[in-house]
């Protein structure tokens, strides 16, 4: 059979158009165009019910950190090794000075064995003793400098103000806690009743042995002037304002105490000075007082 030319022309024509149609369609053409969107990766939102939160980064905590002057009196605290002498000169810098005359006369033996390892901090405290063992808990405070520096600002450093032993043996000397006036109160008020307070009519020898029989070596107090000189009885209040304070090493109260005659309701203040010693057994003790 004879095709002619122009039958043949006519059909590539059609099926030319046809894919025209199919290439150029515009729906297709956006299917083929449009990328198919790649799968996601999964997103993590904090306190998402179905991720766990995220967690910032930080050390793991380690052992508690004391100031460095609360470390080097532990440190020195609880050095056998060197003499009395320079281990009171090592805790000097970082005590309060009625703190250090109270560890100079202290039990050092019970320093030795109460260990070094710091056990606990909180609040300005800090509990050392070994292993899990607390021997004392000591307290310590920021003590401002009154020194005048280049930048016009006071300069403060912690300062170890007293020492709680948690079991310590009977009859040790220990050095003041932290309820240390209450430690010296007793002592302070048998003094000041020897040497402000006095029973009507007592005679000069009676009033000197009282002041013998409370103070170990009552060389100043026994030149302390009586309250009134005319033989009336005097009394006196509890002690107020208990100070506590070193003197050469010594510890010492400045404590003021209110007196009065028989009959009189207004009081006359006076501030006597009471140095403290050791008895036998380790308790504090009047030795001496002045004004």
């Amino acid at each position: 059979m004879r095709v002619s030319l122009k039958a043949i022309l006519v059909v590539a024509a059609a099926v030319l158009a046809i894919l025209a149609l199919v290439v150029f369609n515009p729906e297709n053409r956006q299917q083929q165009e449009t990328p198919q969107p790649e799968a996601a990766a999964p997103s993590v939102t904090t306190g998402s019910p179905h991720h766990e939160p995220a967690i910032e980064q930080t050390d793991s905590p380690g052992p508690a950190e004391v100031p460095a002057e609360v470390q080097a009196f532990i440190d020195s605290y609880a050095d056998p090794d060197p003499s009395d002498d320079e281990w009171g000169q090592s805790l000097a810098p970082n005590v309060t000075p009625a703190l250090h005359a109270s560890l100079l006369s202290s039990d050092r033996e019970l320093a030795r064995t109460a260990g070094h390892e710091i056990l606990d901090v909180s609040d300005g405290r800090v509990s050392v003793g070994t292993k899990a063992d607390v021997s004392y808990t000591l307290e310590y405070a920021q003590l401002e400098d009154d020194h005048e520096h280049d930048e016009h600002e006071a300069v403060a450093h912690p300062i170890v103000t007293g020492i709680d032993f948690t079991d310590a043996p009977d009859g040790a000397a220990l050095p003041l806690g932290t309820d240390d006036v209450e430690q010296v109160r007793a002592p302070v008020q048998e003094a000041l009743t020897a040497v402000v307070a006095q029973p009507g009519g007592q005679s000069d020898e009676d009033r000197e042995q009282l002041i013998r029989d409370t103070f170990t070596s009552p060389e100043k107090a026994l030149s302390l002037p009586r309250s009134v000189d005319d033989g009336a009885a005097v009394r006196i209040g509890n002690a107020h304002e208990l100070v506590l304070a070193a003197e050469d090493d010594q510890l010492v109260v400045h404590a003021t105490v209110p007196y009065a005659r028989d009959g009189e309701s207004t009081p006359t203040w006076t501030t006597v000075t009471i140095e403290l010693t050791r008895d036998d057994t380790g308790a504090w003790t009047p030795q001496d007082a002045h004004l």
